[in-house]
């Protein structure tokens, strides 16, 4: 086999290399520098690639915990002279700032960061040229040395791909809590990669897997909605794009919060490490930091050096939470709702509201709420009712019955009522959460009634989850409306009603429900 042993400079002196153990890295952080290289690899070059038969990529990390030997090998594009000459040397850029690896120092900052001695070999697809090159930092700081050996040996053009080894470890790596972290936070971090088929990645042999989180079904609806939104900060426009959604019961901490994206590879995010900016989440065991999450994708921001994090510290952090905040507002307040109030909700779902339905209508299929004789209500006692009292009443009754906000409705109830032998009124019956503390909201259309009945009222609230209260309440909040209609067609006071003349009433309708 043919070598050719080539000399490379890699200004400046390769003793500054050392400088890059001290930089701020989390191995996680450091790893994914070799984990975008690679990436990048496949999707500049997917198409070639994809002409070649290959349609995805392997990623294999393998940290030898008996010897402390990090290597990281992949079978993506590889690199031919020039590319290999800027993966080496410190001053040099890729010529496409627009990937992964858009500073072009993260393979020598990464390899410095881990240990002293670090090597890449790599090969280019059709190429019979593999390359392959060692930089010991010990060796080339006492000898005050800036230049290495390129050694260049023929290979078969069918080989492609990139082998990174790293020796004399400086950041070791434990075989327990390190090791899950790494895997966790690199699943996570690449998660569209792996989820799209196109990228395998593995760890001393586990393949990396990310499983989507199930969201949230409630209100009838699947709470998780696409953003697509933009604002303007010192005079540059910055769009943010992806979902949100919240999290089913039993989500957790761990899994709520942002994951921040930028180039379909997270920044910031992972598990107990996504994004929770205070003015949106709270204090950190809120409902909310518990059950909202996202995906948002900030490719118009500027990352760091270590590509951990972004720079944003000049306000536009405060400016993108503000926005942020505004676009999932209604998805905040969804999140604060406790899994108790949740179950006071679901009560009113379709099936219960089906219960009540039947028992209710039968019972008044078979009950006749017509009076035998209206004219006698005529003679009600007029006990200590004056018509200034009446008008009293009915003005209580008119502003409570005004402007509820609707928090929820269940499903409509329809009941057909006979009010007297010739007048026929259609009552339809909702179960609600509402703001304002009144009972009942009765609203007359022609020949419908619409009752909205309060669950939030304080008397109701903690009988709410009670199917049969439900029904009870039901039937006796239509009597009530009977007895009101009824006392009206009897009334002598411009439509005002005694109040004698509705509990006489409610007595003889409510006595006739009993019977049934």
């Amino acid at each position: 086999m043919d070598k050719k042993v080539t000399q490379l400079n890699i200004q400046p002196q390769a003793g500054i290399i050392g400088v890059f153990s001290r930089l701020n890295y989390k191995p996680w952080y450091a790893i994914a520098e070799f984990v975008d290289n690679s990436t990048q690899s496949f999707y500049t070059y997917e198409r070639v690639m994809r002409q070649n038969g290959i349609t995805s990529i392997n990623v294999d990390i393998n940290y030898d915990f008996e010897k402390d030997i990090l290597t990281i090998k992949d079978d993506a594009y590889g690199m031919e002279i020039n590319d290999f000459h800027r993966a080496i040397k410190v001053d040099s850029i890729p010529e496409n700032q627009g990937g992964r690896n858009e500073f072009g120092m993260g393979l020598k900052t990464a390899a410095s960061w881990f240990g002293n001695v670090w090597s890449v070999e790599s090969t280019q697809l059709g190429s019979t040229n593999k390359y392959y090159t060692e930089v010991n930092i010990d060796e080339l700081r006492s000898k005050n040395l800036n230049s290495i050996d390129i050694i260049n040996v023929d290979c078969d053009k069918e080989e492609h791909g990139t082998t990174i080894v790293i020796n004399k470890i400086t950041k070791k790596i434990d075989a327990g809590r390190t090791k899950g972290k790494i895997i966790k936070l690199l699943e996570s971090m690449y998660r569209r990669d792996i989820n799209s088929g196109k990228i395998n990645i593995t760890f001393n042999g586990e393949r990396l897997k990310f499983e989507d989180y199930n969201c949230l079904n409630f209100r009838d609806k699947t709470w998780k909605k696409n953003v697509d939104f933009s604002f303007d900060f010192d005079g540059k426009s910055h769009r943010v794009t992806g979902f949100v959604g919240i999290l089913e019961k039993g989500g957790g901490f761990g899994k709520a919060g942002f994951a921040l994206f930028r180039r379909n590879r997270v920044v910031i995010g992972g598990e107990d490490q996504n994004y929770k900016p205070y003015d949106i989440f709270g204090q950190p065991q809120s409902q909310i930091s518990l059950r909202l999450f996202g995906e948002l994708n900030l490719d118009d921001f500027d990352i760091n050096q270590a590509k951990d994090g972004f720079v944003w510290d000049n306000g536009l952090e405060d400016e993108f939470v503000n926005a942020l905040k505004v676009n999932v507002q209604e998805y905040i307040s969804i999140a604060r709702i406790s899994n108790k109030e949740r179950a006071s909700e679901e009560s009113l779902s379709t099936n219960a509201s089906q219960n009540i339905q039947e028992e209710v209508g039968k019972l008044l299929e078979e009950t006749s709420l017509l009076e035998e004789n209206l004219s006698d209500s005529k003679n009600l006692e007029n006990d200590d009712n004056s018509v200034e009292d009446l008008r009293e009443y009915q003005k209580f009754v008119d502003e409570s019955n005004s402007g509820p906000e609707i928090v929820l409705e269940d499903k409509v109830r329809i009941y057909p009522v006979h009010i007297d032998a010739i007048t026929e009124k259609i009552i339809h019956v909702k179960w609600a959460i509402v703001d304002r503390q009144y009972w009942i909201d009765v609203e007359e259309d022609g020949d419908n009634i619409n009752i909205l009945i309060n669950i939030n009222h304080p008397f109701f609230k903690p009988y709410s989850n009670d199917l049969d209260f439900k029904k009870v309440l039901e039937k006796f909040v239509i009597a009530f409306v009977v007895a009101e209609q009824q006392a009206k067609l009897t009334s002598e006071n411009d439509g005002y009603i005694m109040s004698s003349a509705i509990r006489q009433k409610m007595n003889k309708l409510l006595a006739k429900m009993i019977e049934e």
